[in-house]
This record gives C-alpha cells, sequence and structure tokens, in this order.
C-alpha cells in the first residue's frame, strides 16, 4: 500500500510540473493525469476506507 501511495504522489507530482512547462491540456499532462486516476481507483479498490477519508 505505500508503494501504491509513493506512485500517486509521484504522479501528482509529475504532472504539476509538466503543466507548468507545457500546459495543462497539452497530451503528455493528460497522458499523466489519466495514469493518476488509474492508481487512485487502485487505492480505493485495495482500500476502500481510503475513499470516505
Amino acid at each position: 500500500m505505500e508503494n501504491l501511495w509513493c506512485k500517486i504522489e509521484y504522479l501528482r507530482h509529475e504532472m504539476h510540473v509538466m503543466a507548468l512547462k507545457k500546459g495543462i491540456s497539452h497530451p503528455d499532462v493528460l497522458f499523466v493525469s489519466q495514469r493518476l486516476d488509474e492508481a487512485i481507483n487502485e487505492l480505493y479498490r485495495v482500500d476502500p476506507i481510503q475513499k470516505a477519508g
């Protein structure tokens, strides 16, 4: 689970930095955003309690 949190934090940071450099609607930013969404959804599947918090 800790590895998943690290992945989420990394993707969140990566998306933010990339959006500042390339603009929020750049395809690379959207791709990272989708990967972040997938990781968050995986977290909810692994630990449904996180969804409520």
